[in-house]
């Protein structure tokens, strides 16, 4: 299943401890719903940081600039401590059937036995593991330093929330089982009042194999909201990558105001609609300047009705 708006929570607001931009963290930093709890390795619970001000120097202190991205965890590593952090997604663009989500993202801490700091950022989305400086490093070994409220639970900030978990795949619509909480997998709808409030201007280009030619634009918020609705996001099945010997069909170009420039359009994310074997993939390329990560790319398999009705877009 498609986890709903992936490419939006990226662009758009915090996803997990190192998803935004540091430089949009401070966005309404105060009237942010998020904390993060500190566990050591024996799952004994330090404390939580819960003052918005203090995440936000959390956030800065761990050098996301300089990380040095590894494909996997070395062997020679030892789980120091585990940063949990939770956040209500709020905006909505990026809510299913009008309900607010909680996301939980964890951020594990590594050290090899050559004394290297290695971390494994990850949620229900992304995993990112990374080598980084030794001042951040020094710096997440040390959470007695933090300013931790050490009255307070994540289940009662949680509670305090009043918002559901939700599981995807199953009937359960609530659940008290924190570690396994996912995303809620509802209808994907949109109206034009919830794309205008995440962009007042947007546009959609069509292209065909190449970037060469452009076969169709659409500006015109309802034209959007029902190419949109068309997609069934809901539907996208992820995959992992998309199989070599394949033949791209057309190329899409989401453009919309980001949140430091509030007059010019940008490229939000480029989707290749791609065939092999009679099967239709998808990439969904995000530009690297809206994360730390660099370029963002996710995969997923769509079926023949929906490569269609994209196509249609290109006659």
């Amino acid at each position: 299943m498609k986890k709903l708006l992936l490419i939006l929570l990226f662009a758009f607001s915090a996803l997990g401890i190192c998803g935004c931009s540091q430089k949009e963290y401070c966005n309404n930093v105060e009237e942010k719903k998020q904390f993060i709890q500190v566990i050591t390795a024996s799952d004994d619970i330090i404390g939580i940081i819960d003052d918005n001000k203090e995440i936000e120097k959390f956030v800065k202190q761990l050098d996301i600039e300089s990380w040095n991205y590894m494909e996997q965890l070395p062997e020679d590593i030892d789980l120091v401590y585990s940063y949990i952090s939770y956040e209500v997604i709020d905006e909505p663009i990026f809510l299913q059937d009008g309900k607010q989500l909680v996301n939980m993202s964890t951020l594990e801490l590594y050290i090899s036995n050559k004394g290297e700091y290695i971390v494994r950022d990850y949620d229900q989305e992304v995993e990112t593991i990374a080598r980084i400086s030794e001042k951040a490093g020094r710096f997440l070994n040390a959470p007695e330093g933090l300013d931790l409220n050490k009255d307070m639970t994540a289940k009662d900030i949680l509670d305090g929330w009043g918002l559901d978990f939700y599981v995807p795949n199953s009937d359960i619509e609530k659940t008290d089982d924190i570690e396994n909480a996912r995303y809620y997998k509802g209808n994907t709808s949109f109206t034009e009042e919830e794309l205008l409030k995440t962009s007042k201007k947007q546009k959609i280009q069509f292209y065909g194999a190449d970037k060469s030619m452009l076969l169709n634009e659409i500006d015109d918020i309802s034209e959007i909201t029902q190419y949109l609705n068309g997609l069934a996001l809901n539907q996208w099945e992820y995959v992992g990558n998309v199989p070599n010997h394949k033949e791209v069909e057309c190329q899409i170009v989401r453009f919309m105001l980001s949140r430091d420039n509030k007059k010019e359009l940008k490229e939000m994310y480029t989707q290749i609609l791609y065939k092999s074997n009679g099967n239709y993939y998808i990439e969904e390329i995000i530009p690297g300047e809206y994360s730390d990560r660099g370029e963002f790319i996710t995969h997923y398999q769509v079926s023949e009705e929906i490569a269609k009705y994209i196509l249609s877009y290109l006659e």
